[in-house]
């Protein structure tokens, strides 16, 4: 079986802030004909109400923000963002094997110090589902193990392509493609 081994190619999203990358994931979601797991990072004030906290919701479960899928609180050092990323990151990620796509939006230098969490995603990278992400910037200092990967296309979101319709079916015919 190992001569039949096709790698997915993956396609992971950067640019600043606020820019619309997860506006453009959800846009190709919306139009993406195949199954999908994975998670998406929520920043929300609504959980403690004076105080942005940030939130790993498993895609399948249609989670909200709530104490088992925080993250960490903005603004504030966590010496436990290490090990809720290693768990709750690696207990997502491990449910990401029936669908035909696995959503990561997004990662960044919080996990900088999570081993497990990061050697699961990069596992999953050498894997034949492809990822769609999204990537902090400057990418490459917090995950150049991505940046650097053979089969991951890094591509740049701005005011001037976020609703470029050849970027959007460029993308799209990507994933699909796997």
């Amino acid at each position: 079986m190992k001569g039949n081994f096709k790698m997915a190619q993956h396609i992971f999203l950067t640019g600043k802030k606020h820019i619309g990358k997860s506006t453009l994931i959800k846009k190709i979601l919306d139009n993406y004909k195949g199954t999908v797991d994975g998670f998406l990072t929520i920043r929300t004030k609504d959980y403690l109400g004076n105080h942005y906290s940030v939130h790993m919701c498993h895609l399948k479960d249609n989670e909200i923000p709530n104490e088992q899928n925080l993250l960490f609180l903005c603004g504030k050092a966590d010496e436990n963002a290490t090990d809720i990323f290693n768990h709750l990151g690696c207990s997502v990620l491990s449910k990401c094997s029936n669908c035909s796509l696995i959503i990561m939006d997004e990662l960044g230098p919080h996990e900088a110090d999570a081993a497990l969490f990061r050697e699961k995603v990069l596992h999953l990278l050498d894997g034949e589902i492809p990822v769609l992400g999204i990537l902090q910037e400057p990418a490459d200092s917090s995950w150049p193990e991505i940046t650097n990967h053979p089969s991951v296309e890094i591509i740049s979101i701005s005011e001037d392509n976020r609703d470029d319709t050849s970027l959007f079916n460029h993308i799209l015919l990507k994933i699909q493609q796997n």
